[in-house]
């Protein structure tokens, strides 16, 4: 990032005025996808398409091409991952995504993963859960709180994903999470997650960096728990060895998740 932009954002996050900044970004995104978007819907008139600001709220892009195509996209890499760590249960696999925000990714599981699979998806933003239900068929959609519990029963999942759900959240939110997600998963469950990590270190500043090497966890507040710009960073040793250590690694790949850049976890129950 250049490093006078930073500067400014960080300024402009210690003095408050992030809300301000996102309201003038959106607006730039919504004009700039303008035309974008109207052939999009011309080309695409039976794909719907949540409210703008949902959009944004979740992925900064109420860009409707993105839209599509980075949930299919991402889809299509769970769908691999899981068939390639998880093997169907008796009754079919069931999978929850912890954090699905406006459907970008779990609208397309149900096709990916085939007939038999029970897909389910949890969001703390009640407007997006609403949209959800109303649009989306083949998902059963439930809305959570920033902290847990979910609504579920324990031991009732094969395989639970969140994508940059953890990069917004507070250290102790997230531990409260890790253990709730445990819960509902099945014995032998997998958990697929992504992270902030040593990709992102170019980005923070040198006290930042100081306080990632010490303690393994940088967070930049002064904005609303569980939105974009409350920022998380985790390096990878304090997550296998801390927040993660209730589970056994499967695999962990650096700034590998598509279309994030951000680390992917596989992890185990």
């Amino acid at each position: 990032m250049n490093k006078f932009l930073a500067m400014t954002n960080r300024a402009i996050r210690e003095l408050g005025l992030l809300n301000a900044s996102e309201n003038i970004r959106y607006f730039a995104k919504v004009i700039r996808c303008y035309w974008p978007n109207r052939q999009f819907k011309s080309a695409h008139p039976e794909f719907k398409t949540p409210p703008r600001e949902l959009a944004f709220d979740a992925y900064s892009a109420p860009d409707w091409d993105f839209y599509k195509t980075s949930g299919e996209g991402t889809a299509a890499f769970l769908a691999t991952l899981i068939k390639q760590y998880q093997s169907s249960s008796p009754d079919g696999l069931k999978v929850l995504e912890w954090g699905c925000g406006p459907a970008r990714v779990i609208r397309h599981l149900p096709g990916v993963l085939g007939a038999g699979t029970d897909v389910s998806g949890s969001d703390y933003n009640e407007k997006s859960i609403t949209w959800c239900s109303r649009n989306i068929p083949g998902v059963t959609f439930l809305t959570n709180e920033l902290n847990p519990p979910l609504k579920l029963s324990g031991n009732c999942f094969d395989v639970c994903y969140s994508i940059s759900v953890f990069t917004h959240l507070s250290n102790d939110v997230c531990r409260a999470w890790v253990k709730e997600i445990y819960r509902v998963l099945k014995h032998g469950g997998i958990f697929i997650t992504t992270t902030n990590g040593e990709s992102k270190l170019e980005d923070l500043f040198p006290d930042e960096i100081e306080k990632y090497r010490s303690e393994g966890v940088v967070v930049r507040g002064n904005f609303e728990e569980g939105k974009k710009m409350y920022f998380a960073c985790h390096s990878p040793k304090y997550l296998a060895e801390n927040l993660f250590k209730c589970f056994e690694v499967l695999e962990h790949r650096s700034a590998n998740f598509p279309f994030t850049a951000q680390d992917m976890w596989v992890l185990r129950k």
